[in-house]
């Protein structure tokens, strides 16, 4: 085995050297930064279009990450969009999810990039790792007033946000869809019945003491009652019971970074609280506060049960799966005996970088960024526009029969496609009209969306999906108000979803994050390969400790945390503490 491993090091370092020196000898861009001596007197770089000026014919080579049975991409509305607003040409190399990874490996083996990626999926490790053999462009020097203005203003108001985009270095080597990590819809779920909290007479817990309590009255309901559904795999529900003992992250299995008063740490193998966490795991498993199954159940089980009202406490938005949706609304997050602060974690996937990246030989890197920071204009207009199509009212963007533009519910303020209505038969849903015919690339991948706040009712013409909010409320704390908000957006799901997280969760949302990490090559693949083991290891054995397959004792517990470090727990720990130190 280490003799093959040691065989892979050495071919990975010399296909990585060849590729390096092709690209040294290419005499392409050298990526520093725009050449002040290039003539871009063709390029309307402040945001307004057209952004190439007329009589320059510019364009664009760009892969698209796009479903599998999408048409072709110049049938498109916002195909159409961009040649004819944005004066720009489009070449379009389609990929979808299925070959991803296959159709990336082999353009970065080749170095035959297009100008722009879209739908790249790239980690952390593999930014780095392309970044530094010359691949993608580092576009930091590029986010300037003159070539990105709405990014540029965006990371001035909003540093953190850059910072999860940049490397301890400096360097950006990509983009993606950025919203407000901090409010309703973007942070973390959870969901309790208050029909049967006011049945049992409890008000919402706020220790983890009262949570337990509360999962044990709903118990009481009757059989086949699981008081917290999901699974480890499904909508696991663990993540408030580690955000209770402390833990500010996204992931309920602990298996990720962290923050703990502060410092990074990786929960599964923390000596100062994850014990606690099995332990209050191990309660619910022996009580049947959880499923039995809880370790091996997937979504269409946790689902059912959900849609059967057979459980008290779930992260799954609730009209998703019940129309009772009424019944529910927000959890609160707890303390606990080794934590007295509540908080509840950001959203941090809302700002996830390595969707869109960009080739560092591109000779039209300026129209590239021009391009795509169009995308992330302040109101989140361009965005709508661009993945919802034009607006009935805006007929200077309707250029044919099959896209006319879509209309506003006066009631509910939700948008509506008439050319979806009208011709239901041809597709399988609202999502798959628009994805045949009006983006190019879907939701959440490359933009800015809503920041949260008030919607005006004049944006709505331009494609809003504008939600009843509680901005408008005195105190959302207060219980009248609270019952009253229930009531009021009974009526449409997504809404009281939202609304139930701004009243419980929202006001304990911390900007304390884990931030990305794009660690070197080497370091990467170092850490990468000890989460490995880390993870199999952690996985196994807790769930032993919680189903009673191992004695969940003090002894046990240092040996499982010994083993873990042995494995690079520490190691994957400390690493992470010194990347965080040497953050710019």
């Amino acid at each position: 085995m280490e003799k093959t491993n040691l065989f892979k090091r050495v071919i990975t370092f010399i296909l990585a050297t060849l590729m390096l020196l092709s690209v040294a000898a290419c005499g392409g861009p050298t990526n520093e930064g725009p050449d002040p001596n290039k003539d871009l007197s063709w390029l309307n770089s402040d945001g307004s279009l057209p952004i190439v000026k007329e009589g320059t014919e510019k364009t664009l080579k760009i892969a698209v990450r796009m479903y599998e049975d999408s048409g072709d991409p110049e049938d498109q509305w916002f195909y159409k969009f961009v040649e004819k607003e944005m004066n720009i040409n489009l070449e379009v190399t389609r990929f979808t999810a299925a070959n991803a990874n296959e159709f990336i490996s082999m353009i970065m083996a080749d170095g035959d990039l297009p100008d722009i990626i879209i739908g790249a999926g790239l980690g952390s490790g593999s930014l780095s790792e392309y970044g530094e053999e010359g691949l993608i462009a580092n576009i930091a020097p590029y986010i300037t007033p003159e070539f990105a203005p709405n990014l540029h203003k965006l990371y001035n108001e909003k540093p953190e946000y850059k910072k999860y985009v940049s490397d301890n270095e400096g360097r950006m080597w990509s983009l993606g869809f950025v919203t407000n990590p901090y409010t309703r819809g973007n942070i973390p779920r959870a969901f309790i019945n208050y029909d049967w909290l006011e049945e049992a007479n409890l008000e919402v817990p706020k220790t983890l003491d009262q949570f337990i309590d509360m999962l044990r009255a709903f118990k009481k309901r009757g059989d086949g009652v699981i008081p917290m559904g999901g699974s480890y795999a499904s909508n696991n529900p663990s993540l408030i019971i580690l955000n209770a003992l402390g833990y500010i992250t996204e992931d309920a299995t602990g298996r990720s970074i962290a923050l703990r008063n502060g410092q990074p740490v990786l929960p599964v193998a923390d000596r100062a609280a994850y014990g606690e966490f099995l332990k209050t795991m191990k309660t619910l498993y022996t009580e049947n506060l959880i499923h039995k199954d809880f370790y091996t159940m997937d979504a269409a089980a946790t689902t059912a049960l959900a849609a059967a009202n057979k459980v008290g406490y779930m992260t799954t938005a609730p009209f998703v799966v019940t129309t009772n949706f009424s019944s529910w609304w927000g959890a609160a997050p707890l303390t606990s005996s080794v934590n007295n602060t509540p908080a509840w974690p950001a959203g941090v996937s809302h700002l996830a970088p390595g969707n869109c990246v960009f080739s560092a030989e591109s000779e039209n890197l300026e129209l590239a960024i021009a391009f795509i920071d169009w995308l992330y204009e302040e109101s989140s207009l361009n965005y709508n526009l661009a993945t919802n199509g034009p607006a009935k009212t805006q007929t200077q963007y309707i250029y044919d029969s099959v896209v006319t533009g879509f209309d506003i519910d006066p009631e509910t303020f939700l948008p509506s496609w008439p050319d979806y209505e009208n011709n239901k038969s041809s597709y399988s849903s609202k999502n798959d009209f628009i994805g045949k015919e009006v983006y190019l690339f879907g939701y959440s991948i490359v933009g800015r969306g809503s920041d949260g706040g008030s919607m005006m009712k004049d944006a709505l013409q331009y494609g809003y999906k504008a939600d009843e909010i509680v901005d408008s409320y005195p105190d959302v704390s207060d219980p009248a108000i609270q019952s009253d908000l229930r009531k009021q957006t009974a009526h449409d799901g997504e809404m009281h979803f939202r609304s139930a997280l701004e009243d419980t969760m929202v006001p304990f949302v911390t900007k304390d994050m884990p931030v990305t990490i794009y660690y070197d090559a080497d370091t990467a693949a170092r850490v990468n390969y000890l989460f490995t083991l880390v993870r199999e290891y952690s996985t196994q054995e807790s769930a032993k400790f919680i189903t009673g397959r191992r004695d969940l004792t003090d002894e046990e517990l240092n040996k499982y945390f010994d083993e873990l470090d042995r494995l690079g727990a520490a190691e994957i720990v400390q690493t992470t503490r010194d990347y965080y130190a040497n953050l710019k």
